[in-house]
């Protein structure tokens, strides 16, 4: 398929049939154990989406897929994701220290992308065929331990400590999530057209989103630094999370990976903003928009 990403993902959601708002939900499940569906994975495989608010949750979800693939699998033509292309995001999001309420959510929403893209090959007549259920499943089973399975209190006791016991570009890239707010997936590649000038640099989010992390002068200057070096700034993200959990054990804490560092952002950065006069209301909104957070009530999950 031609066009952006989020085009092709656009046209699956509308020309597949996917989305059955003016259809009932439990008459499509109860047609499809008349048909023979027993499982709720094998009922949610025959049927489709059916409330709107579902349906921006997994096209957000799809989004975020799309681009992951593009820019770390060389997808270019979303009716060629693989099994292999959807492990790789969520092994990627397993990394990043996601909840596992989160992890399902968005387990959830690929098989529906698998049922999308399906009905979409099966109106063109392309004779594609799809399967990420078994993927999806097998890596819940082979990586359930590694989740997070307690969405509270998930930031550092003391995130500074861990920062201090990593090395090198591990060190940089741990500063750039805690006194940056990125996530992972955000700031394991920076190129030199990302370096915005006054510490600010500029990344691409959920959903292809564009905005600009604002770090600390010394932390930009080591990512300058490293760019001019070698090119571009870049950390495998397995090996960054090895060394983020041995850090922190080291430093008596709990591993939170990755992600905890962007609580300790979102927490910090709030203390800062309420100290400095504004109202709680006003310094979450602008959290919320230096996290790159949809709504405020997303960014209230990390102040817990």
């Amino acid at each position: 398929m031609r066009g952006g990403m989020g085009y092709q993902i656009t046209q699956v959601f509308n020309q597949s049939g996917i989305f059955a708002p003016t259809e009932s939900k439990h008459e499509a499940k109860a047609e499809a154990r008349a048909e023979g569906a027993r499982t709720s994975s094998e009922v949610a495989s025959q049927t489709a989406i059916y409330s709107y608010q579902t349906a921006e949750s997994y096209k957000d979800v799809w989004h975020q897929v799309g681009d992951f693939c593009k820019k770390n699998c060389g997808l270019k033509d979303i009716e060629k994701l693989s099994p292999d292309n959807v492990r790789e995001y969520l092994e990627s999001r397993i990394s990043e220290g996601v909840a596992a309420s989160t992890f399902a959510k968005e387990c959830a929403a690929i098989n529906k992308l698998e049922n999308a893209l399906s009905a979409y090959a099966e109106k063109r007549a392309s004779g594609r065929e799809y399967n990420f259920r078994e993927v999806t499943h097998q890596v819940k089973v082979e990586q359930g331990k590694s989740l997070e399975r307690a969405d509270l209190h998930r930031a550092y006791t003391n995130a500074h400590n861990v920062v201090d016991l990593l090395q090198d570009a591990h060190k940089v890239a741990a500063g750039l999530q805690l006194h940056g707010g990125g996530r992972i997936s955000e700031i394991d590649l920076i190129k030199p057209v990302q370096l915005k000038g006054d510490s600010r640099i500029e990344v691409q989010g959920k959903g292809g989103k564009i905005r600009e992390l604002n770090v600390p002068e010394k932390i930009y200057k080591e990512v300058e630094k490293i760019i001019t070096e070698k090119g571009i700034f870049r950390i495998d993200k397995d090996a960054y999370g090895r060394d983020l959990r041995a850090a922190a054990l080291s430093s008596g804490q709990d591993a939170t990976g990755s992600h905890g560092l962007r609580w300790n952002f979102a927490q910090n950065r709030m203390n800062e903003l309420q100290s400095s006069g504004k109202s709680y209301e006003q310094a979450l909104l602008r959290v919320s928009h230096e996290m790159g957070h949809e709504r405020p009530d997303i960014t209230e999950h990390y102040l817990r």
